[in-house]
C-alpha cells in the first residue's frame, strides 16, 4: 500500500485519505436531509394545528347553530363530544352548561361552569351563570360568597365581577358597597388607561341610579319574598327584608329582621351598618352607640362621619356644636337638604333671618342644578355633556361623579387647558378621615368634641 509523507514525518496510508476526504465530501448532504427532515416536522406540525383549529372552528360553528335553533340536547351531546377531544376549551364549557340550563339541568350547568378556568374571557359569564343559579334558589348567601372567592383569584376580571357583587348588594339593600364597588372599579379602569372609555362610561350611570335608588320598591320586595319562600334561612335575605323595611318605614319589621341577622353573624359589618341607620331612625342613642363601635370608620367619608356627629349633637340638645357640625357637613355634601333645612331653623333660633335667607336661596340653587343635572343623565349623551355634568357634579359634592366626568371631558376635548386644570385639582387627595385601626365611634366622638371645643 502506498503511502504519502506529512509534513512531520508521519505516514499516513492512502486509505485514510481517502476516509477523510469521504467524511468531508458526505457532511453537507447529511446536514442538509436532517435540515429538510426539521422543516418538514415543523411543516406537518403546522399542519396539523391548521387542520385542528379548522376542526374546532366548524365544530364550535355548528354547536352554535344548534343552540340559536334551540336544539339543546343535540348540543350538549356534540359540546361533551368536543371536551372529550379539548378538555380545555372554555368556551364549550361555557356554552355547556347553557345548554344544560336551558333544559333545567341546573346541577350539570354549575358542574359545566365550574370548568371555565379563572382568567378565560368567558370565566365572568360562567360566575354569572352560577350566580344566576344561586339567586333563583333564593340563595342570596352562596351567590355573594361564590363571587368574593373567585375575586380572590388574581386572574379574575375585578370589573366584571365587581358588577354582579353589586347586583347582589342591591337585593341585600346595601347600596353605598355598591356605589363603592363601582368606584373601585373606575379607579382600576383609569388606572389602566381606560378612564374615560365606554365601561367607565357605564360605572358612572350606575353611580347615579344607585345614588337616587331607581329601583321601586315593589320590585324588590317581590325579589326577597320569592327568595324567601326558596330559601327561608339565607340570612342575606333577611337583611334584605330589614332593609327594605327600614327605606318605607316598618321599623319594627325592620328591627326583628335585623336581630335575626345578629345570631347568626353577631360581627358583621353590613348588618351593624343596618342596625346603625335603624337606631337612628327610632332615636335610640345607646343603640346607635353600641352599633358605631361595630363598625370600621376607614370606609366611610367626611360627609358620613359629620352627619353622624350631627346627629349625636342633636339628641344631647347642643345646639351650637350642632350647628358649627351642620356647617361642616354642608361643605362635604352641599346637596343635603335635611342638614340645610335644620340650618336654617336653627339661624331663626339664633334670630338670624338673614342667614336663614341665605340657606334658602342656596337650597333653591341646588334644586335647580339637581334638575339640571338629572335631566342631562336622562339625555344620555356623556361625551357631549361630560364638561357641563363634571362641575354640576361638583357643585352638587358628587365629588366621584365630577372625576370620572371631568377625566371624559378632558379625553373628548385634550386641547381645553381649563379641563386639564380641573382635572389635576379635583384629583388631588381630598379630605379624609383618619380612621385607620379606629371604629366609627372613635371618630365620631373626636368631631363632636372638636365642635363642643370650637369657639
Amino acid at each position: 500500500m502506498s503511502v504519502r509523507q506529512s509534513r512531520r514525518g508521519f505516514q499516513m496510508p492512502e486509505i485514510a485519505v481517502v476516509i477523510e476526504t469521504g467524511l468531508t465530501r458526505t457532511k453537507p448532504r447529511r446536514r442538509r436531509l436532517v435540515l429538510l427532515a426539521v422543516l418538514g416536522g415543523g411543516l406537518l406540525g403546522a399542519g396539523w394545528r391548521w387542520w385542528e383549529v379548522r376542526r374546532y372552528r366548524r365544530a364550535m360553528a355548528e354547536i352554535q347553530v344548534q343552540i340559536d335553533e334551540g336544539r339543546s340536547s343535540i348540543a350538549v351531546k356534540n359540546l361533551n363530544a368536543l371536551l372529550a377531544w379539548k378538555p380545555d376549551s372554555d368556551q364549550a364549557a361555557y356554552l355547556l352548561g347553557n345548554c344544560e340550563k336551558a333544559r333545567g339541568r341546573t346541577k350539570e350547568a354549575s358542574e359545566a361552569w365550574t370548568r371555565v378556568r379563572p382568567g378565560s374571557p368567558f370565566a365572568t359569564r360562567a360566575i354569572q351563570g352560577k350566580m344566576g343559579l344561586e339567586i333563583e334558589r333564593g340563595r342570596l348567601a352562596d351567590a355573594e360568597r361564590l363571587i368574593k372567592n373567585a375575586l380572590e383569584d388574581p386572574r379574575a376580571d375585578k370589573l366584571g365581577l365587581g358588577r354582579l357583587l353589586g347586583n347582589v348588594f342591591c337585593l341585600e339593600g346595601r347600596v353605598e358597597e355598591a356605589q363603592r364597588l363601582s368606584e373601585a372599579s373606575w379607579y382600576r379602569l383609569r388606572d389602566e388607561g381606560g378612564g374615560a372609555s365606554a365601561a367607565a362610561m357605564q360605572l358612572v350611570r350606575v353611580h347615579i341610579e344607585l345614588q337616587s335608588l331607581t329601583t321601586s320598591v315593589e320590585a324588590i320586595r317581590s325579589a326577597l319574598d320569592q327568595a324567601a319562600r326558596l330559601a327561608p334561612d339565607d340570612d342575606r335575605v333577611w337583611l334584605g327584608k330589614a332593609n327594605l323595611a327600614l327605606r318605607i318605614g316598618s321599623l319594627d319589621e325592620a328591627a326583628r329582621w335585623l336581630d335575626a341577622c345578629l345570631q347568626r353573624r353577631p360581627d358583621d359589618v353590613p348588618v351593624w351598618r343596618a342596625r346603625l341607620s335603624w337606631a337612628m331612625a327610632t332615636g335610640r342613642v345607646a343603640d346607635a352607640r353600641e352599633a358605631l363601635a361595630h363598625l370600621p370608620a376607614d370606609a366611610s367619608t367626611p360627609a358620613q362621619v359629620r352627619k353622624l356627629a350631627v346627629w349625636l349633637a342633636a339628641r344631647r340638645g347642643d345646639a351650637d356644636s350642632e350647628r358649627r357640625l351642620l356647617e361642616q357637613l354642608i361643605t362635604a355634601d352641599p346637596a343635603d337638604f335635611a342638614a340645610l333645612d335644620r340650618l336654617a331653623e336653627l339661624a331663626l333660633q339664633r334670630s338670624e333671618p338673614a342667614r336663614c335667607a341665605e340657606i334658602r336661596r342656596k337650597k333653591s340653587d341646588i334644586d335647580r342644578l339637581q334638575a339640571r343635572y338629572q335631566k342631562l343623565y336622562e339625555r344620555s349623551q356623556p361625551t357631549r355633556d361630560a364638561a357641563e355634568m363634571a362641575r354640576l357634579a361638583e357643585q352638587l359634592g358628587r365629588w366621584f361623579e365630577a372625576k370620572v366626568f371631568l377625566t371624559i371631558a378632558t379625553a373628548v376635548h385634550p386641547d381645553r387647558d381649563d379641563l386639564r386644570r380641573d382635572l389635576a385639582r379635583i384629583n388631588q387627595p381630598a379630605e379624609t378621615i383618619d380612621g385607620a385601626g379606629r371604629t366609627l365611634a372613635e371618630v365620631v366622638a373626636g368631631e363632636v368634641e372638636a365642635a363642643q371645643n370650637s369657639s
